[in-house]
């Protein structure tokens, strides 16, 4: 059902600003055997870069994963500053308390991690953004070699089929750093895009967390940090699943069917209506580089059987 390289697991290297939903995604895919995370790369996105970093190593050492490094990213992107996700995620990013972490983050920042792991295993490495692109887009302007030797690219992000959630047009990934989505969906670059619209198709419901129990660490870790989330706030009633789908489109592809397309992304050189910033624009509906997630073709039962089955719910 997962993928693999000749039965042996799937290297991957998540880019990530956790954020709940970051978390739970991280979670689910320490779980499953067929894929080997060889390393995390922060960026500030949902929370400022030194809370996205600390959040990722102290889920690392609350499941016994110290042994994976986080490499620090983009504390800004690439124009302007990143307005944060608080009021969704907390100022922490986390809705569980988590013990500071003893460890601490590798001495290799994220453009030279992710440029040595990507040549070092060309067509293998299965790279998964989580937030915004600021460190992809980066990499892409100075190592562009590196980026192509990815053997798959899946990004969480952009409204292609659904009214935004950062503003009426843009997703809050592709808000929070316009220029870097489009230098990457100019680039060329096979992408397989999880957008807004098809991760509003899976989500948990606030009585379906009250009621969830885990026979593993990291199910248990997920379940109440989802729990803490709906503690936070009594007229929330659902959490959709955005990152969650965005690993799933990795680790059990069947659950999203998926549209070939060529897109590009609004910026400021575009329009000085900030509105508009992050805007997706198809140019080519029928075809092109990027796989776009079909929101009809997200099998909801699907992905929610395999989240539980990663997770240990019951």
């Amino acid at each position: 059902m997962n993928a693999r390289h000749n039965n042996k697991p799937v290297p991957v290297v998540v880019d990530t600003d956790p954020g709940v939903d970051d978390a739970v995604a991280i979670l689910m895919l320490l779980s499953d055997p067929s894929f080997d995370v060889l390393g995390f790369t922060t960026t500030a996105g949902n929370v400022p870069l030194a809370r996205s970093t600390r959040n990722s190593l102290a889920l690392l050492e609350h499941i016994g994963r110290s042994d994976i490094p986080v490499c620090r990213g983009a504390a800004r992107p690439i124009r302007g500053r990143y307005a944060y996700a608080r009021q969704v995620h907390s100022a922490s990013g986390l809705t569980r308390r988590m013990k500071e972490p003893d460890i601490g983050a590798s001495n290799t920042k994220a453009i030279p991690f992710l440029a040595t792991t990507l040549n070092a295993h060309p067509g293998e490495v299965t790279l998964i953004a989580l937030g915004p692109l600021t460190n992809l887009a980066r990499l892409w302007r100075s190592n562009p070699d590196a980026l192509r030797a990815a053997g798959r690219i899946v990004v969480m992000g952009g409204a292609v089929n659904a009214r935004g959630n950062a503003s009426p047009h843009a997703e809050f990934n592709f808000y929070s750093d316009p220029t870097a989505a489009k230098v990457i969906f100019d680039s060329g670059l096979p992408l397989t895009l999880i957008d807004l619209a098809a991760c509003q198709r899976v989500a948990i419901s606030r009585a379906q967390a009250e009621t969830v129990r885990s026979g593993s660490k990291m199910g248990t870790l997920a379940a109440e940090l989802l729990e803490g989330w709906f503690a936070r706030d009594s007229s929330r009633q659902q959490f959709y699943l955005y990152d969650p789908l965005a690993v799933l489109a990795a680790t059990h592809p069947q659950v999203v069917g998926l549209d070939g397309m060529t897109m590009r992304v609004v910026d400021s050189d575009d329009t000085d209506d900030s509105a508009m910033w992050g805007k997706c624009e198809v140019v080519d509906a029928n075809q092109g580089p990027i796989q776009v997630a079909a929101p009809d073709r997200v099998d909801s039962d699907a992905a929610w059987a395999a989240i539980k089955e990663l997770l240990d719910w019951e």
